[in-house]
């Protein structure tokens, strides 16, 4: 038993003489463990400053507007919601559309950007250097280099870029138009170059990178973020740019070109429909003109001066003749009656009445009274 305690007593997973060995290791190179957390952390330090800060900018877009009367709203408010969804799905279509991204950035000096190079970082800036670069590439591979620019003198700058074969290195004058078989190139100072301050513009380094335009649009469209609000007609669009004003000059301008873009749908099917009525109109006025001619031909065929009189004077003749055609009538059911009482008289002794003489014939008045006679016969 006892040699048992002993085996479990010194049978342990570090043992004291191993901690001895780590601390007798330890305090001989305690200053190698130092110098590696201090090597990480500067490292780290290093590597979280050289990250290009990047920062979003967003804005809302109210779809429908009830302040605002729409004629279409009489015709969709029975559709329901899913007529709604499907309205707001083509929206955000347009907005991520290809041709509203690049008359937005056609607004925008966005083609060249800017950069700053330091000791450890090279940071973008927008308007804050003494120069402004206008650039037409005619080499598509320059697109997305960079271009060094450095100030030699208050009238000339040094510019260093990558051909492809090699390194190139010009000196140019501020203000002229350069023409090289790589780009038409034109460097104009934003501000007054001293000489008392060319010592330090000349110890900064500059750069700048031409953009093509189909890079830009894609990558505003494939980095634009287009959300519905819940419950909402309100579109929430998000943009992120390492440069704050530029993400927000971008949502203005977008939210500017898509103001104008569905007010420029109004103005269409405004003028559409104006087009559509102003042909209804005149199709009403050739089948007026056509109307009017006929009216023209009729009266000269017809010999007739005035047409109001003669409309007048047929209307009277129109009613003369229904009087006429009342009094035949009439006429034709006294004689009914009265060859109705001849042929079904027998033995009655009755004379027929005076009802059954027509006023202006003098036929049946003297056959009449022929039967009168002979019916007075009769009853003696």
């Amino acid at each position: 038993m006892a040699a048992q305690r002993q085996q479990q007593k010194g049978g342990g997973i570090i043992e004291a003489s191993d901690l001895r060995y780590f601390i007798r290791v330890f305090s001989r190179n305690w200053y190698l463990v130092v110098v590696a957390v201090l090597l990480s952390a500067v490292l780290s330090y290093l590597y979280s400053y050289k990250i290009p800060e990047v920062y979003g900018a967003s804005t809302q877009i109210l779809l429908k507007d009830k302040e605002v009367y729409n004629y279409q709203s009489q015709v969709y408010q029975n559709i329901g919601y899913v007529a709604a969804y499907g309205d707001i799905i083509n929206q955000k279509r347009v907005l991520t559309s290809y041709d509203l991204i690049d008359k937005t950035l056609g607004k925008l000096d966005f083609d060249v950007s800017y950069y700053i190079i330091g000791r450890f970082k090279t940071s973008e800036v927008y308007h804050a250097l003494p120069f402004e670069v206008s650039i037409n590439v005619l080499d598509p591979k320059l697109n997305g280099k960079p271009f060094d620019l450095r100030i030699v003198d208050p009238d000339h700058f040094e510019l260093s870029y990558d051909s492809g074969s090699g390194i190139i290195t010009k000196q140019h004058p501020f203000g002229e138009d350069i023409a090289d078989k790589d780009f038409l190139l034109r460097v104009e100072r934003t501000e007054r170059i001293l000489p008392k301050h060319i010592e330090r513009l000349a110890a900064s380094d500059y750069q700048f990178v031409p953009h093509d335009r189909n890079w830009l649009v894609n990558k505003y469209k494939y980095g634009m973020q287009v959300e519905n609000l819940e419950y909402t007609t309100i579109l929430q669009v998000t943009v992120e740019d390492q440069i704050p004003i530029k993400a927000k000059l971008f949502l203005d301008s977008l939210s500017a070109q898509y103001i104008h873009y569905t007010l420029q749908s109004e103005f269409d099917i405004n003028q559409n429909t104006l087009n559509y009525i102003d042909r209804q109109l005149d199709e009403v006025t050739q089948i007026l003109n056509r109307f009017e001619q006929e009216l023209e031909d009729y009266k000269l065929n017809k010999d007739i001066l005035d047409l109001s009189r003669e409309e007048q004077r047929y209307f009277q003749e129109l009613v003369k003749y229904d009087n006429d055609r009342r009094k035949y009538e009439l006429m034709l059911g006294s004689l009914a009656d009265l060859e109705d009482y001849v042929l079904n008289v027998g033995e009655e002794k009755l004379l027929p009445p005076s009802l059954y003489l027509l006023e202006g014939d003098d036929f049946q008045r003297q056959t009449l009274n022929q039967l009168y006679d002979m019916q007075m016969q009769r009853n003696r």
